[in-house]
C-alpha cells in the first residue's frame, strides 16, 4: 500500500517524467541534462540558504521544493541512462548516515562529545576517498565549487593534518604580511604578481576568518547587505538635496549614513 508520502514523491516524479517525455513533453524540458542543470542547481541552494538567513520559512518552503525539484529532475535524468534513480539516492543516503552516526544506530559508547562525532565523520570520509583512489589529502575538493567554500574546504584538510596556525592572532600576522607583500608589489606595478598577492591576501583572510570561527560566506553577504542598505540610504540624500556625484559629495553623504 502506498503511503501520502510515497504518494506526494511519485507525483514530483511523474511531473518531471511527463514534462520530458520524447512526444508530449516540454520542448525546453526534454532537451535539459544534468550539466545544463547544474547553475540552476546551484541557484535554488543559494536561495535557500537567502531564506534560511531571512527567517524566512513561507520562502524557505518555496525554495526547498525548488531545490528538491533539482534533485529530482538529477535522478529522473540519470534513470533515463539507467545509472540510478531517486530511491538509490536516497537509500545510499540513508546508508551513509547509518554508518557515520554508530552511536545512534549501533550503539557505539566510544562516540559522545560532538568533537567526537567530528572526528569519526573526518575518518569515516577519508576512509571513502581512499577507497576512490584519492593519493593526496587534498583530493576529492570540487573544483566546481565557489571559491570561498573551495577555500575552506582545502584549508580544514591541511588543518586536520596539524598543517595550520596555533592561534587567530598568528594567522592574523600572515594577512598583514600578505598586505605588505601586495602594497609592494603595486608600488612596483607588477601586475603580475599584483594579481598573485591579491589572491594569497584573499586566502589569508578566509583563512582567519575559519580560525576565528566565523562563516566566510556569510560575512561575506552580511557586508554585501550592510553595504547595500548604506549606499541606497546614501543615494536617497543625494537625490533630496539635488548633490551633485563626485566623490566629494559622495564621502561626505556615505560618512552620514553610517
Amino acid at each position: 500500500m502506498v503511503n501520502k508520502n510515497q504518494k506526494n514523491l511519485q507525483d514530483i516524479i511523474d511531473v518531471v517524467q511527463q514534462l520530458r517525455h520524447p512526444k508530449k513533453g516540454c520542448p525546453w524540458d526534454i532537451e535539459q541534462t544534468s550539466k545544463s542543470l547544474s547553475k540552476y542547481t546551484l541557484e535554488e541552494a543559494y536561495e535557500v540558504v537567502e531564506a534560511i538567513e531571512k527567517n524566512n520559512y513561507s520562502e524557505l518552503e518555496d525554495e526547498l521544493g525548488d531545490l528538491l525539484l533539482q534533485v529530482i529532475y538529477h535522478s529522473v535524468i540519470a534513470a533515463e541512462k539507467k545509472k540510478f534513480n531517486i530511491f538509490n539516492v536516497i537509500d545510499k543516503s540513508v546508508q551513509k548516515m547509518r554508518s557515520r552516526h554508530p552511536h545512534i544506530f549501533l550503539k557505539d559508547s566510544s562516540i559522545k562529545s560532538i568533537e567526537d562525532v567530528n572526528n569519526f565523520w573526518e575518518l569515516q570520509k577519508k576512509n571513502e576517498r581512499k577507497k576512490k583512489g584519492a593519493n593526496s589529502i587534498l583530493d576529492g575538493v570540487s573544483i566546481s565549487l565557489p571559491a570561498v567554500t573551495r577555500s575552506i574546504k582545502l584549508q580544514k584538510r591541511a588543518a586536520k593534518e596539524g598543517f595550520d596556525w596555533k592561534k587567530p592572532e598568528d594567522t592574523l600576522k600572515k594577512v598583514k604580511e600578505e598586505l605588505n607583500e601586495l602594497t609592494f608589489e603595486m608600488k612596483a606595478n607588477n601586475k603580475k604578481k599584483i594579481r598573485e598577492e591579491l589572491g594569497d591576501l584573499l586566502f589569508s583572510c578566509i583563512n582567519l576568518s575559519r580560525k576565528l570561527g566565523i562563516d566566510t560566506e556569510t560575512v561575506i553577504r552580511e557586508s554585501n547587505r550592510k553595504f547595500e542598505k548604506r549606499f541606497k540610504k546614501m543615494e536617497k540624500k543625494m537625490n533630496k538635496k539635488s548633490l551633485k556625484w563626485e566623490l566629494k559629495n559622495l564621502e561626505k553623504e556615505w560618512q552620514n549614513s553610517k
